[in-house]
């Protein structure tokens, strides 16, 4: 589904991503993990277009990409939630929703895809009147998940779902992630939490000062001595 080829992206001079090659396959959820600064983040701000490539190629579902506007490559059906939510904090909770669904004609599949965020996020629709803002983080970062999937996307990129949540709140956060796979929305998850994000994910990507140094699935990780020891505290 996506193919990312020789990606570079700098920042001035200072080089963020160094030939990145990368490939998703449709119905799958990869994850890329790293430290802080690795360029993570970057990557997806690169693939939906919030980033212009220096270098290299997006190609998604065949076509290139990284030459559009990013609301070209919403339209394309890759949905974006973002790092720290970016949620519109003064509406309730089903008008963030409905943003996320304004480009979706279809009232059957609209209805469909709310009882689903309502499913895996009865707290939402408990709350679905009360203003965005008076959530707390594990609540708006449902809600950026739910936003993200109101617009029906072929490719979901998540980015750091778990960064600032208590562990009890990321527990609850990657079992959604889990029912959206078992659904098959074909996922590229962003996560600096290595254990949560391997536990989930068919293929991981390691991502260190840009480059992706390893990559493999959880079973061919965890045999790795140096991912055991940095990222699973093994």
């Amino acid at each position: 589904m996506l193919e990312i080829r020789k990606i570079y992206h700098y920042y001035d001079k200072a080089k963020a991503l160094e030939e990145i090659n990368l490939t998703v396959e449709e119905g799958s959820l990869d994850a890329v993990i790293g430290p802080n600064g690795a360029g993570k983040s970057t990557l997806l701000r690169v693939i939906s277009r919030l980033e212009e490539p220096d270098r290299g190629k997006v190609i998604f579902l065949g076509e290139r990409i990284d030459e559009l506007e990013a609301y070209q490559i919403a339209r394309k059906g890759i949905a974006h939630c973002p790092e720290r939510r970016r949620l519109f904090y003064d509406m309730s909770v089903l008008e963030n929703l409905e943003m996320g669904a304004l480009s979706l004609k279809d009232k059957k599949k609209y209805h469909e895809l709310l009882n689903f965020i309502f499913e895996i996020f009865p707290l939402l629709k408990e709350r679905q009147k009360q203003r965005a803002g008076t959530l707390s983080g594990g609540e708006q970062q449902m809600l950026a998940i739910g936003r993200a999937l109101m617009a029906n996307p072929k490719l979901l990129l998540m980015d750091e779902p778990s960064l600032g949540l208590a562990p009890k709140v990321k527990t609850k956060i990657f079992e959604a992630i889990e029912k959206i796979k078992h659904e098959g929305t074909t996922t590229l998850l962003v996560e600096q939490d290595a254990v949560l994000a391997m536990a989930v994910s068919d293929n991981i990507h390691v991502l260190e000062e840009g480059k992706i140094e390893i990559r493999g699935t959880k079973e061919e990780l965890e045999r790795e001595p140096r991912i055991k020891k940095v990222y699973l505290g093994i």
